[in-house]
C-alpha cells in the first residue's frame, strides 16, 4: 500500500513515476516511448485508486487528459493490458475496474480490459456487483456501474443469468437484474415483448419478476418493491430507468396477446400466459404500488381481462384471476366505458358459469367466487372481499375500500341484486364428496356467508334442505367450512338478527326423522357391514373433539315448554316432501353422523343458553327429545374422531386404542371356539362359579370382537350380572368382565348405564310390579344406582362400575336440574303467580330465581350426602370380616369408597361439612380419616368448633373422637388449637351435665384423650387436669354405690389391653369397658380412669423421650 502511494502520490506532482513534465500529460503520452507511456498510465491510474479510498459524500470523478480524449483509447487500452499482465500484484483486475468507473470512458476501458483478459471476467463482475448500491439508478455512479456490468454480460451472455442471481442474493443493482432479464429474453426471441405468435413465451421476464415480488425472502421482496417505487419518482430529465424498459416489454406482451382478440375470444394456447401476466400486474400494483398508464396499460389490461376464454381448467383460472384483478386494481374501470365493458363481461360470466363448470370438469368454478363477492358487497364486508382476493391470488392485496365503489355498484345493482343472490344460492347443487382436499371457492362458502348475514331469512328463502343434503354429501377429510356453516345455521334457527328487532321468520331445524335416516345407516344395525367397515377406515376431518365433548354435557335433557303464552316460531317452509325423507344418498356415514351430532349438541347448547331471551320474546322453538339422544352412539363417534390424531391437533388419543388393537389380533391366536350367542353367554355366567374356564373364554372373545358385533350381546351380558356376585367367582373373571363393560361403555354408554343399574337392583325392588328403569328415572333419582344388591359392596370390580355410574348420574342430575330452571325461567313463574294471585304483593323474578337456586343446591347436596352415607354404611365390618380373606376384601372396598369420598370432598367442601354434621358410625372414623386425604379440610375450614357447639351430646362426642384421629393423622398447630378446645369443652360439659350424661362422657372419651396426648405432649397438663376431674366424678360415683368394693384392685392386668385399644384407635377391638371385666362393676369406671391416666403419661411423655 505504501508503495502504491509513492508511485501514485497524493497528486500528479508527487508521483515518483512521473517527474519534470515539460508539457501536458496527453502531449507527454503522445511523444514518449513505450516505457514512459507505461509510467504515465500507472501514475494516473494509481492516483485514481488512491483517491477513491478516501471517504467522500459524492461520487468522485477524475478529469484526465489521458482518459477523456477518445483518440487515446486504443493506445491506453493496450498499455493497460500490458500493465495488468506484467504487474498482477500491483494491479488486481477488480480494483482496476473499480477505479476506471471514476474516469471518462471507464465502461469502455473495462470492457476492453476483460476482452483482453477473459479469465478475469468473474472476478471483475463480482467486484463491481458487490460494491454496487442497493438502488443502482439513484446515484450517478450506479448508472456507470450498471452500464459496465451490462456491457460485460453482453460480451459473455452465458454468464448473464449467473450475474443476475448474484444481484438478487446480495440485494444490489435491481436495475441491472431487470436489464439482464430483458436482454436474455431479447436474445432468445429476437425483440422486445417477445411472445411469439404461436403462444410460446421466450425468456422468463414474467415469471422472474413475479418471483421477485412474491419471494418468500422478505429482504429480497422489499428490495425489489422499493426499486419499483423509486423508479416511478424519477424526474423526466434523467435517463430512462430499467422499470421503463420493463413496462415497455410487458406492454408489448399484452399487445401481442390481444392480436387474436378481434372477437373477444382468447385462444386456448394463450390462456396460461395471459393468466401469468395478469397476476404479475396485480403483484406490481399491490406490492410495489405501480401506477398504470391510462393510454396503454389500462386499455390493454381491461381488454385482456374481459376476454372470453375457452371452457377449460385454465380458462376457469383465467376468469378467477381477472375477477380478482378488477378488485385489486380498481383503476381499470375508472371511466364509464371501462365500467360498462366490465359489467357486460361479469353478466356473461353469470350466464356461462354452469357451462364452464360442466365442460371444464373443475369442481370449484368461478361461479362460487362471483356469488361470494356479491354477498360480501351486499353486507358491506369489503375487507372480506379483499381477503378473498388475496387468498385467490396468493398475495397480500392492498386496496382502499373507498376505491371499490364502481365495482360494488356493478355487483349489487347491475348483476346481483340481494334477492337474486339468495335465490341463486339455494339452487346451486351441493358439492358431491365435499372434503378438505377440494381447493377453491365452493357453494358452501357462499351459503355460509349468506347465512351469517341472514339473507335467507330476510327474503324468506328456505335453506334447510340444502344444508342437510350437503351434510349427507360430505366426505373425509372433513372440509373446514362445514362446522362454521352449522354454527351460523343453528344461530339463524334460534337467535334473532343483530341488526334489527324481532325477526318474523327463522330457518327450519333439521327434523328428527331426517337425523335418524342417517343414523339408521349405522354399523350397529348389521346392514351393509362390509361397505360400512370400509367407510369406518376413512379419516374424519377437522371437527374439534374437545368442542364436541364440551357441548355433549348439555345436549341431552328434555326441554319443558314455558307455561306462559308463547308465539310459535314461523319457520321457512321446506320444499322436501315427507316421502323423500331418508332417500338422500350419504357419501360417508361416519362423516355425516359426526356433523349431525355436532349440529344436535350445538343446537341444544344455544337453545338452553338463550332460554331467557326466547321466553322474553314469547317464542317457542323446537327441542329434540331425549329419546333421540339415547339412540345416538355419541361416545363411539367421539372416540372414533379422536383416534385420528393426524387430523386433530388439539385432541389426544382415542379411548378405544387398546380395544382396537385387541380386535386386530389374528384368529389363529383366539381361544377355543365356543358358541357365542345370548343363550350361551347367560348359561356361562350362571355356571361361572363352577366352570369359570368357559366364562373366561367367552369374555376373551368378547374383548377381541369388533364394536358392531359386541353391542348386540350387551343385553344378556348386563342382565345376568348378578350371577357374578356369588362368593366363588374367580377374580380374573370379574376383572375381564369389567374390561368388556368398559368397551361397551365406549359405544352406547347411556343405554349401558340404565341396563346395568336395572340388572344390579336388589331383589326386593325387583319383586314389585314396576316397569324397567329408564335413564330419565335414574337422572331424577341417582340413588337408584346404590339400591343394588348388598353383595355388590363386597365385590370390588363391580363396585368400581357402580361408583363410575354414580358419579355420572349425580353430574347428570345436577345438569338436568339446571336445564329445567333454564327451560322454565323465573319470569314464567312470575307470570303464573300474577295471573292466579288475587291479593298480596307480587314476587319479583329475581327473588324467585334466588329461591329456586337455593332449593336446587339443597337438593343436589342432599343427593350427594345421601350417597356418601350409604357408601359409609356399606363399609361397616361384619362378623366374618374381622380376619382372613374377608378383612382383605373389606379393606379393598373401603379403599374404593375412600377414593370416591376424597374426590367428592375436594369438589365440594360443603359436602364434607354436611356429612360430618349428619354423623356416621364411630367405628368408621378411623378408616375415613386414614383413607381420605382430603379430611384435612376439617381442620383448615375450622368447622369442628361448630360441631362442638351443637346441643347434641352424641355430636359433641363424635367431634372429640374425630379430633383425636385427625390429631394423630395431621399434627399441626391448627389441630393443636382444636384439640385444646375439645378438652375445654369436655371439662365444661362435665361440670354442667347430669350424672348419667357425665358418666357417658367419661366412658366414651377416654381413648380419644390418650390419642390427643400422644399427638400433642404439650397438652399433657390440660389432659391431666381433665383426668383429675374424671377421677373425682368416678370416685364420687363409686362412693354412692350400695356396696363399694376395696380399692386395692390389680389394674396391671388392664394396661396392656387398653394400650392396644388406644393404639388402634378403632372400634374393631373390644372397648375399654370390656377390658376391665375382672374389676367389680361398681368400680369399673374408676379403674378405667386410672388405667387411662397411666397410658396417657406413658404415651405423651415416655414415648417421646421428654423426661
Amino acid at each position: 500500500m505504501n508503495f502504491r502511494q509513492k508511485l501514485g502520490g497524493g497528486n500528479q506532482s508527487e508521483s515518483v513515476l512521473v517527474q519534470n513534465l515539460a508539457n501536458g500529460l496527453a502531449l507527454e503520452f503522445e511523444c514518449s516511448d513505450p516505457t514512459r507511456r507505461l509510467r504515465l498510465l500507472l501514475s494516473e491510474l494509481l492516483l485514481v485508486m488512491a483517491q477513491i479510498r478516501e471517504p467522500r459524500p459524492d461520487f468522485y470523478h477524475k478529469a484526465s487528459e489521458l482518459f477523456d480524449n477518445p483518440c487515446y483509447l486504443e493506445e491506453v487500452s493496450d498499455v493497460l493490458c500490458i500493465a495488468l499482465a506484467e504487474l498482477p500484484a500491483l494491479l488486481p483486475p477488480a480494483e482496476v475496474a473499480e477505479a476506471l468507473l471514476h474516469v471518462t470512458n471507464g465502461p469502455v476501458l473495462i470492457a476492453r480490459m476483460v476482452a483482453n483478459q477473459p479469465d478475469c471476467f468473474r472476478e471483475v463482475v463480482t467486484g463491481l456487483v458487490m460494491n454496487g448500491d442497493k438502488q443502482d439508478e439513484d446515484v450517478p455512479g450506479g448508472l456507470l456501474r450498471l452500464q459496465a456490468v451490462r456491457t460485460l454480460c453482453q460480451m459473455n451472455p452465458s454468464q448473464a443469468l449467473n450475474v443476475r442471481t448474484l444481484c438478487v442474493e446480495q440485494c444490489r443493482m435491481p436495475g441491472l437484474a431487470i436489464y439482464l432479464t430483458l436482454d436474455a429474453a431479447k436474445a432468445k426471441g429476437g425483440g422486445i415483448g417477445s411472445s411469439s405468435l404461436c403462444g410460446g413465451e421466450e425468456g422468463d421476464v414474467v415469471s422472474y419478476v413475479t418471483g421477485l415480488l412474491l419471494s418468500p425472502n422478505q429482504p429480497q421482496r422489499s428490495w425489489f418493491a422499493q426499486f419499483v417505487k423509486s423508479a416511478q419518482r424519477r424526474k423526466y430529465d434523467l435517463p430512462a430507468s430499467a422499470l421503463v424498459a420493463l413496462r415497455t416489454d410487458l406492454s408489448e406482451r399484452l399487445r401481442n396477446l390481444l392480436l387474436f382478440n378481434s372477437t373477444d375470444t382468447l385462444p386456448d394456447f394463450q390462456v396460461i400466459h395471459a393468466t401469468a401476466l395478469l397476476r404479475l400486474y396485480c403483484a406490481l400494483k399491490s406490492l410495489a404500488n405501480l401506477k398504470f398508464s391510462e393510454d396503454t396499460e389500462i386499455m390493454y389490461l381491461l381488454q385482456l381481462v374481459t376476454c372470453r376464454p375457452p371452457p377449460s381448467a385454465a380458462g376457469v383460472r383465467f376468469v378467477s384471476t381477472g375477477l380478482c384483478m378488477l378488485i385489486a386494481c380498481p383503476s381499470l374501470i375508472s371511466s364509464q366505458d371501462n365500467e360498462r365493458r366490465a359489467s357486460e363481461w361479469i353478466k356473461w360470466l353469470v350466464k356461462e358459469e354452469a357451462y364452464f363448470a360442466g365442460a371444464s370438469g373443475v369442481s370449484s368454478s368461478f361461479g362460487a367466487m362471483l356469488l361470494l363477492m356479491a354477498i360480501h358487497f351486499h353486507v358491506q364486508q369489503l375487507s372480506a372481499i379483499i381477503e378473498l382476493v388475496s387468498a385467490a391470488l396468493g398475495m397480500k392485496v392492498i386496496t382502499r375500500a373507498s376505491s371499490l365503489g364502481r365495482i360494488k355498484y356493478i355487483f349489487t345493482h347491475d348483476v346481483f341484486t340481494e334477492q337474486v343472490v339468495t335465490a341463486h344460492a339455494v339452487k346451486v347443487p351441493v358439492t358431491t364428496g365435499l372434503n378438505a382436499n377440494i381447493p377453491g371457492f365452493l357453494p358452501v362458502h357462499c351459503v355460509y356467508h349468506q347465512l351469517k348475514s341472514r339473507m335467507f331469512t330476510k327474503h324468506k328463502v328456505p335453506i334447510k334442505d340444502w344444508i342437510y343434503n350437503q351434510i349427507c354429501a360430505s366426505s373425509t377429510p372433513l372440509h373446514q367450512v362445514m362446522p362454521q356453516l352449522i354454527d351460523v345455521y343453528v344461530n339463524s334457527i334460534i337467535l334473532v338478527s343483530n341488526k334489527g328487532g324481532l325477526t318474523d321468520h327463522f330457518n327450519e331445524p333439521i327434523s328428527e326423522n331426517e337425523i335418524m335416516a342417517v343414523f339408521s345407516q349405522s354399523i350397529f344395525t348389521g346392514k351393509n357391514q362390509e361397505k360400512q367397515q370400509q367407510q369406518l377406515s376413512q379419516r374424519c376431518g377437522v371437527l374439534r373433539g374437545t368442542q364436541l365433548r364440551r357441548l355433549a354435557v348439555r345436549g341431552r335433557a328434555a326441554s319443558t315448554p314455558p307455561a306462559t303464552p308463547s308465539t310459535k316460531t314461523l319457520y321457512l317452509p321446506s320444499h322436501a316432501s315427507p316421502s323423500t325423507t331418508g332417500n338422500t344418498p350419504v357419501a360417508s356415514i361416519m362423516t355425516s353422523q359426526l356433523l349431525l351430532l355436532y349440529y344436535l349438541l350445538l343446537y341444544e347448547d344455544v337453545r338452553l343458553t338463550n332460554s331467557h331471551q326466547l321466553l322474553a320474546s314469547s317464542r317457542r322453538v323446537h327441542s329434540y327429545s331425549p329419546h333421540l339422544f339415547a339412540q345416538l352412539p355419541i361416545r363411539y363417534l367421539l372416540s372414533h374422531a379422536q383416534k385420528e390424531q393426524r387430523l386433530y391437533a388439539a385432541v389426544s388419543g382415542g379411548g378405544l386404542a387398546l380395544s382396537d388393537a385387541i380386535s386386530k389380533l389374528q384368529t389363529g391366536h383366539l381361544p377355543p371356539q365356543l358358541p357365542l350367542d345370548p343363550q350361551s353367554l347367560v348359561r356361562a355366567m350362571e355356571d361361572a362359579a363352577h366352570n369359570p374356564g368357559q366364562m373366561l373364554v367367552l369374555l376373551d372373545r368378547l374383548l377381541r370382537m369388533p364394536p358392531h358385533q359386541l353391542w348386540p350381546l350387551a343385553g344378556p351380558l348386563v342382565s345376568s350380572i348378578k350371577c357374578l356376585l356369588k362368593p366363588d367367582i374367580p377374580r380374573k373373571v370379574l376383572d375381564i368382565y369389567k374390561q368388556v363393560w368398559m368397551r361397551l361403555n365406549a359405544l352406547f354408554p347411556r343405554r349401558l348405564w340404565a341396563m346395568t343399574v336395572e340388572g344390579l337392583l336388589a331383589m326386593e325392588i325387583h319383586g314389585t310390579n314396576r316397569r324397567p328403569l329408564s335413564e330419565d328415572d335414574i337422572i331424577l333419582d341417582p340413588l337408584y344406582v346404590l339400591r343394588c344388591d348388598e353383595e355388590v359392596y363386597r365385590c370390588a370390580p363391580l363396585l368400581h362400575l357402580v361408583m363410575y355410574m354414580l358419579q355420572v348420574y349425580l353430574l347428570s342430575s345436577r345438569t338436568f336440574l339446571s336445564q329445567q330452571m333454564q327451560n322454565r325461567p323465573a319470569a314464567a313463574i312470575t307470570h303464573s303467580l300474577g295471573s292466579n294471585a288475587s291479593t298480596g304483593a307480587a314476587t319479583s323474578p329475581q327473588t324467585i330465581e334466588e329461591e329456586r337456586e337455593k332449593l336446587r343446591g339443597a337438593l343436589v347436596l342432599t343427593q350427594e350426602s345421601a350417597a356418601v352415607q350409604i357408601l359409609l354404611e356399606a363399609c361397616l365390618m361384619k362378623e366374618q370380616e374381622k380376619d382372613g380373606a374377608g378383612a382383605l376384601n373389606l379393606q379393598e372396598v373401603r379403599s374404593i369408597v375412600s377414593s370416591y369420598i376424597h374426590q367428592a370432598f375436594l369438589k365440594d367442601t360443603t359436602l364434607a361439612k354436611l356429612v360430618h354434621f349428619q354423623g356416621y358410625p364411630g367405628e368408621l372414623i378411623g378408616p375415613v380419616v386414614r383413607g381420605v386425604p382430603s379430611m384435612h379440610i376439617a381442620i383448615g375450614l375450622n368447622w369442628i368448633p361448630e360441631l362442638l357447639q351443637l346441643p347434641d351430646l352424641e355430636k359433641q362426642l363424635f367431634a372429640i373422637e374425630l379430633t383425636a384421629h385427625l390429631a394423630l393423622q395431621n399434627a399441626m398447630p391448627s389441630t393443636l388449637s382444636i384439640s385444646r378446645l375439645g378438652i375445654n369443652t369436655l371439662a365444661t360439659l362435665l361440670s354442667v351435665l347430669s350424672k348419667s350424661k357425665s358418666l357417658k362422657i367419661i366412658k366414651e372419651s377416654l381413648p380419644s384423650l390418650v390419642a390427643i396426648g400422644r399427638a400433642f405432649p404439650a397438652l399433657t397438663d390440660d389432659l391431666l387436669h381433665l383426668m383429675i376431674m374424671y377421677g373425682r366424678v368416678a370416685a364420687a360415683q363409686s362412693g354412692l354405690l350400695a356396696a363399694p368394693a376395696p380399692k386395692c384392685i390389680a389394674f396391671q392386668d388392664v394396661e396392656k389391653p387398653l394400650a392396644d385399644g388406644i393404639e388402634k384407635m378403632d372400634y374393631e377391638e373390644y372397648p375399654v369397658v370390656d377390658l376391665v371385666r375382672a374389676v367389680p362393676q361398681e368400680d369399673s369406671l374408676y379403674a378405667q380412669v386410672i388405667a387411662t391416666v397411666r397410658m396417657l403419661v406413658k404415651e405423651s411423655t415416655m414415648s417421646h423421650n421428654l423426661y
